[in-house]
């Protein structure tokens, strides 16, 4: 702090001289340049006496790096850690571990394209279902929410090495969402239901997604005040397009009866309506249809939020 400060003021002389220099042939310009130089050259003698601790002995860079290095990670900052991490892999950079590490650090602070840079070069040192995954979340983050091309890939390849992770299915549901294939999604969000241990806080967070994305009605979100799915002639009374709508979804699934989209999406358009029985009734079809392989936790987390009480637990369900 001493050297750059004086360091600081010095310039700072020097800078005004210059300016003071080609005028010294005018007196009073030239005072006015000898007093900017004074003017900076206090400036600087002022930061440092605000700023400087000449108590403190500095530290040598190496001395940081291992103190940092063998500190308990979990009593470091954020910078700390990102820091301790980037020595690591500047003394090894094919350290894949700390790679991993700090393109997880990155993406947590909202680094996502620096993240995405450091998690390939980890996966160039091995490949590894965890940080093809934290990959996946990287990009799609990158991209407001929308499952890409690039991270869809990220999440296949995870999930084809490791099935168990929550994570990379979750995803590949969602881009089939995306898609518009209901059924391919309701597939993998359940399949991931049923590996998860009823206690794991991704199972309700999962279920409750699922059931909130699989009961929308294709045209966007179901409102009775929402005007969108339900827009016809001009004077047309909206409350009987809806009501036409859902009396035409009933029907279709007396058709088709294996279309679990669409029985979530009937109980949702039902309790909108407030036609709890109606709800309650259709819900309780949908269960007796499908009352394995972990759509019934899908459905048991629509009941729940819609105040439509399950008739046994999802966990009691499932076994």
């Amino acid at each position: 702090m001493i050297a750059l400060a004086l360091l600081t003021g010095l310039t700072g002389v020097a800078a005004g001289l210059y300016i003071a220099a080609p005028l010294l042939a005018e007196r009073r310009r030239a005072l006015a340049g000898i007093a900017a130089a004074g003017a900076v050259a206090l400036g600087a003698f002022g930061l440092y006496a605000v700023g400087a601790a000449p108590h403190v002995p500095g530290q040598p860079y190496g001395a940081v790096v291992e103190r940092l290095a063998a500190a308990d990670p979990a009593t470091l900052s954020l910078e700390e850690q990102e820091e301790r991490l980037r020595a690591r892999v500047r003394a090894e950079p094919e350290d894949g571990e700390a790679l991993a590490l700090l393109g997880r650090l990155l993406a947590r602070t909202g680094r996502e394209l620096e993240a995405v840079a450091v998690l390939e070069r980890a996966l160039r040192v091995e490949e590894d279902p965890r940080v093809l995954s934290d990959l996946g979340q990287a990009l799609v983050n990158l991209n407001e929410g929308e499952v890409t091309a690039p991270a869809e890939r990220a999440f296949a390849r995870a999930h084809e090495l490791d099935p168990a992770l929550p994570e990379p299915a979750f995803f590949l549901g969602a881009a089939s969402y995306q898609r518009g294939e209901r059924e391919a999604a309701a597939r993998l969000w359940a399949g991931i239901l049923t590996r998860l241990p009823p206690a794991d806080p991704f199972r309700q967070a999962i279920a409750a997604r699922a059931a909130d994305l699989l009961s929308r009605p294709a045209a966007g979100p179901l409102d009775a005040g929402a005007q969108a799915p339900f827009t016809g002639e001009a004077g047309e009374d909206p409350e009987a397009l809806i009501a036409a709508m859902v009396a035409g979804l009933e029907t279709r699934l007396q058709d088709d009866p294996g279309d679990f989209s669409g029985w979530l999406t009937l109980i949702r358009a039902r309790a909108s309506l407030g036609e709890m029985d109606a709800a309650r009734a259709a819900f309780e079809e949908a269960a007796r249809r499908f009352g394995g392989e972990g759509r019934e936790i899908i459905l048991a987390a629509l009941a729940r939020a819609l105040g439509i009480e399950p008739p046994a637990a999802p966990e009691q369900e499932s076994r």
